[in-house]
């Protein structure tokens, strides 16, 4: 039988000072977050990835974190890789803040809810956290509303990302992406800003991490070509115009005296047989 009239829960003032509550609830309690969405620069059709992504925008927002004993997940963990620290949290984010501040960005897949792949910056703990999952319906509509977002959210591993926010939130590219360190001559004008590009002969090889005038030494990194000595690098809005004297770059190895990869090798080929009358073999 249909519910009694005289007493629906869905009254829109019960719901409006329930919402007023929550929200407040929520900057008394919560913690200062930055939002940031991702856009994807390209995008593998095939495979359904974002090859290339960046993050433009922050928005400063309170979210609660769910767990007061701190982070959850399996913590830090050591494998047969090194330390892996695999913290997750579940981040509270009110219906109206989201409304207000964020839906209308331009890069959201979908204005009506956050979106799986977005970023939170944590700057309590320095931490960036990657959403995986948005439970929208938790509480369930009480006084017959939804009113907060709850973004179960894993720690984000950087893989080339381009960031450039105007927050501490940069300092994940910068402290993880990969560099190449120059050191440039002295016969040169002007001086580098950081996060310009640089051109060679017109062509964008990279952008500029840092730069120090007193011992000209230039980091770059999304490095478009190789780099070589006595290149010309200008800046893009900065007009600086130096020649690199010589390059540090840590993917680039020498001879190593101590190295037994080409002994291993040599040894290897007296006991593989490619013969004509193995079986197994390969025809020479």
């Amino acid at each position: 039988m249909p519910t009694n009239v005289f007493f629906n829960h869905a009254v829109s003032t019960e719901q409006h000072l329930y919402e007023d509550l929550v929200v407040e609830s929520l900057r008394m309690y919560g913690h200062e977050t930055f939002y940031l969405p991702r856009e994807i620069v390209e995008e593998d059709t095939i495979l359904g990835e974002d090859v290339q992504s960046t993050f433009g925008d922050a928005y400063s927002v309170e979210m609660y974190i769910e767990n007061t004993d701190g982070f959850e997940g399996e913590g830090d963990l050591f494998s047969k890789f090194g330390v892996s620290v695999r913290d997750t949290a579940t981040f509270v984010i009110s219906l109206r803040t989201w409304e207000r501040f964020i839906s209308l960005d331009s890069n959201l897949a979908t204005s009506l809810r956050p979106n799986e792949g977005d970023l939170i910056h944590f700057p309590l703990s320095g931490s960036m956290f990657e959403i995986k999952f948005v439970e929208h319906e938790n509480p369930f509509y009480q006084v017959g509303k939804l009113f907060v977002f709850k973004l179960q959210c894993e720690l984000f591993e950087y893989s080339g990302e381009d960031f450039d926010t105007g927050t501490n939130a940069d300092l994940v590219e910068l402290d993880q992406a990969y560099q190449v360190k120059l050191t440039m001559y002295n016969s040169g004008s002007g001086n580098y800003t950081v996060n310009e590009n640089v051109t060679k002969d017109g062509v964008v090889v990279g952008e500029v991490v840092s730069w120090s005038p007193k011992n000209h030494l230039l980091s770059v990194k999304d490095n478009t070509i190789t780099l070589a000595d006595n290149d010309i690098l200008i800046g893009v809005s900065s007009g600086a115009e130096y020649t690199i004297q010589s390059i540090e770059d840590v993917l680039t190895f020498g001879n190593d005296g101590n190295a037994q990869n080409k002994d291993f090798e040599d040894t290897a080929d007296n006991y593989l047989d490619f013969s004509e009358t193995n079986p197994f073999g390969e025809v020479t």
